[in-house]
């Protein structure tokens, strides 16, 4: 039988061209073979490896709780991280969150002196590298001011030592709060030391300490003009040595 080949060439080009269609479409349109048909896993498994991003870490602290998200391993003071609890129940309703970078302290607080002391305290925990927000509010309500003056405050340092006493801005406290309302008074500082070492030395020392009282009161929003650094007649301190270790600021 005689076939016409022409014809029969132009049926298979026909063809071709309609399956190299169909199969175009069918790529285009997400209908072709699939690929897991052909991988052993890996793929998917470098997918899932790729996806799996650490949880940046977070942490939230109360007086009874302390809860954390991500890996706090790597974070220097989080083995000491239960004694924030101690700490923020001297606050009665203060709380603590952040991260390895930025601290934020909230709550209430009786006054602007006692904020600035917190601020300290959070600081040498967290170290340096952390910077304290602290979002403390301080008692709207005023404290009644007195009809006389504060007794001099007194504050007492350590041997050889004119850092401020960790009891610093409650002891100041009342002084500060004169002042502040009482715009005509001024404060007067007088530094004391004990009977140990020379006598220049210890003087220094003394001076450095009534600076350091100074800078209290400046930082609290005391201007320079109504603070008086006056030496006393005679600079060592009486009582026993640790209370002659002292800086006296008077209201005037």
């Amino acid at each position: 039988m005689h076939i016409n080949q022409s014809g029969y060439d132009r049926w298979t080009w026909i063809i071709t061209l309609i399956l190299l269609l169909t199969l175009s479409w069918m790529l285009l349109t997400g209908r072709g073979p699939s690929q897991a048909c052909c991988n052993d896993g890996s793929a998917s498994t470098t997918s899932e490896t790729s996806t799996a991003i650490d949880e940046p870490f977070h942490f939230e602290v109360t007086a009874s709780t302390f809860s954390n998200q991500g890996d706090g391993s790597k974070v220097s003071w989080f083995a000491e991280a239960d004694s924030l609890k101690t700490f923020l129940a001297a606050g009665g309703d203060w709380q603590l969150s952040g991260d390895d970078k930025v601290v934020t302290l909230t709550g209430s607080v009786a006054s602007d002196a006692i904020k600035q002391e917190k601020t300290a305290e959070l600081q040498t925990f967290f170290g340096p590298g952390v910077t304290i927000d602290n979002q403390l509010q301080a008692s709207a309500v005023q404290a009644v001011v007195s009809a006389e003056p504060p007794a001099a405050a007194k504050l007492f340092f350590e041997t050889g030592k004119s850092t401020l006493p960790a009891d610093s801005a409650s002891v100041l406290e009342p002084t500060i709060e004169w002042l502040i309302s009482h715009p005509d008074t001024k404060a007067v500082i007088s530094g004391y030391h004990d009977a140990r070492g020379s006598r220049e030395s210890n003087q220094k020392l003394a001076k450095a300490r009534a600076q350091a009282s100074m800078d209290a009161l400046l930082a609290a929003g005391v201007e320079s003009t109504r603070i008086e650094m006056r030496k006393p007649i005679e600079t060592e301190g009486t009582g026993n040595e640790g209370e002659a270790r002292r800086v006296e600021i008077a209201v005037e």
